[in-house]
């Protein structure tokens, strides 16, 4: 078995079965969403603790906030600064390889007091642990956080140490007020809908943008490349193992003829050590 080949082979099997558990992920959330249907938002409260439940509504904020970035009004905002460091390692031929790693070297999550509300009623939205499908509002290059109130020569020399091998990017992404949303998530004591309580068998609670049949469009059209991208991981596993296999019994078979060549070659040198003598006797009889 060929090692580098076997290793590849790994690579692409771990990669894999990551793909294989995002697509399980996404398929539980598609069979949830197409087993519940969506409440009407003043039903809610009647409905029984942890219960899994869908509205679709106009979110509404008793106070908006103000996006850190943007300044916008929003009942949701999320905002990053991710790192792009560039390092360089070497690889088996003693080569440096260029290579990046992104890190989130900031992060701020608010939200306010919200409720979605439509013909039924209103029902509270906690947004504590959902998973938010938000509209990016700001994604742009940025200075080092910390180093936009320094100025003069030392605040240029901080930033051109850090920007020598790293770049910096702020994003921000909020859930303005009075938009349509769609909620996935259990009912709550007090009527609200959350997230799902500690031992429950559902793992879903989505707070998004899209309608229910923009959610689903989405998330089928994934689970299908998600699929494709595993077969191919799969089949590159098992062509790589292959031909390692392959590289490995033809490795062998050029060790066999090479030791098999030099087995007859020390054979015949042998033969002819042992002929010498008789050569040389035979010669001094004839000179006598």
């Amino acid at each position: 078995m060929n090692i580098l080949l076997a290793v590849f082979a790994g690579i692409a099997a771990i990669v894999g079965l990551v793909l294989l558990g995002w697509r399980w992920r996404v398929m539980r959330e598609l069979r949830v969403m197409s087993s519940v249907g969506v409440s009407g938002a003043g039903s809610v409260a009647a409905m029984p603790v942890g219960q899994v439940v869908e509205v679709a509504g106009t979110l509404r904020v008793r106070e908006p906030l103000a996006a850190e970035f943007s300044g916008k009004p929003a009942a949701y905002f999320k905002c990053e600064i991710e790192r792009e460091e560039t390092y360089y390692e070497r690889d088996s031929d003693g080569r440096q390889e260029r290579r990046t790693r992104t890190t989130t070297v900031y992060s701020n999550v608010k939200y306010g007091q919200c409720l979605v509300e439509d013909p039924t009623g209103r029902v509270g939205v906690d947004f504590e642990g959902a998973d938010v499908e938000a509209v990016q509002t700001v994604k742009e290059p940025c200075a080092p956080p910390g180093q936009t109130q320094m100025s003069g020569m030392m605040g240029g020399v901080l930033s051109a140490l850090a920007s020598a091998n790293s770049t910096y990017e702020r994003k921000e992404s909020i859930l303005a007020p009075d938009i349509p949303v769609f909620v996935l998530g259990e009912v709550q004591q007090g009527g609200l809908i959350g997230k799902p309580a500690k031992g429950s068998h559902n793992k879903i609670f989505v707070i998004s943008h899209k309608s229910k049949e923009e959610r689903t469009t989405s998330l089928t059209k994934t689970a299908r490349w998600l699929l494709i991208f595993m077969i191919l991981c799969f089949v590159a596993a098992a062509g790589l193992l292959a031909w390692g296999a392959a590289k490995g019994e033809e490795k062998k078979t050029s060790d066999l003829i090479l030791r098999s060549a030099q087995s007859a070659r020390l054979e015949g040198w042998q033969e002819a050590m042992s002929l010498r003598p008789s050569f040389e006797g035979g010669f001094a009889a004839t000179s006598g």
